[in-house]
């Protein structure tokens, strides 16, 4: 079966739904695109606990009834969600241009929305979670970015292990990922 290209946001949308967000962050207190997919990337196999209408609503904040901006948003989420059931899932990370050509990925925003979203799904969910020792494992380096000063953000203090991290999150995300689905319990190979 061939998907349809139309279920995949184009540039332009993407273009369109990061502008709108970032644009009205401040006053509607919508999250960055960055941070819906983390946030997204949490909850995603939980529709149960927070269906994927009030997931979208929540990252949209008050502008949730702008004119043409859920309906980019549920691409989005459906994209994500595509990407995390096939294993093609990779986090959505800045990424900082420096004076020496390289780029330098800046995960706080992606691994912020995660934790959010991680603790949204009740405490109970997040217990179950952090018990876990393969969970928390593979949760570290998700709450280890949370806890870089402001100046380290931009200057790491170990750049190579910085870049590591960054390289674990999306099979991090898929590993817990598919960890819920199969019922939060046990390992996972």
């Amino acid at each position: 079966m061939t998907e349809n290209t139309h279920d995949y946001l184009q540039p332009e949308e993407l273009d369109k739904l990061q502008t709108t967000l970032v644009e009205h962050m401040q006053e509607s207190h919508s999250l960055p695109l960055d941070a819906a997919h983390g946030f997204l990337t949490a909850v995603a196999a939980h529709p149960d606990r927070i269906s994927p209408e009030a997931a979208r609503a929540h990252v949209l904040g008050d502008i949730a009834g702008e004119e043409g901006i859920d309906p980019l948003l549920q691409k989005f989420q459906a994209q994500l969600k595509r990407d995390l059931d096939s294993n093609e899932y990779g986090p959505l990370i800045m990424q900082m241009p420096r004076e020496d050509g390289t780029m330098l990925p800046l995960p706080y925003g992606w691994c912020e929305g995660y934790a959010q979203g991680l603790s949204m799904l009740g405490e109970d969910l997040h217990a179950q979670a952090l018990e876990s020792e393969e969970v928390s494992a593979r949760l570290s380096p998700i709450f280890a970015f949370m806890m870089y000063s402001e100046e380290q953000m931009f200057e790491p203090p170990d750049e190579a292990a910085h870049r590591a991290a960054v390289a674990e999150l999306g099979d991090s995300a898929v590993w817990i990922y598919r960890w819920w689905l199969s019922g939060g319990s046990g390992a996972l190979q």
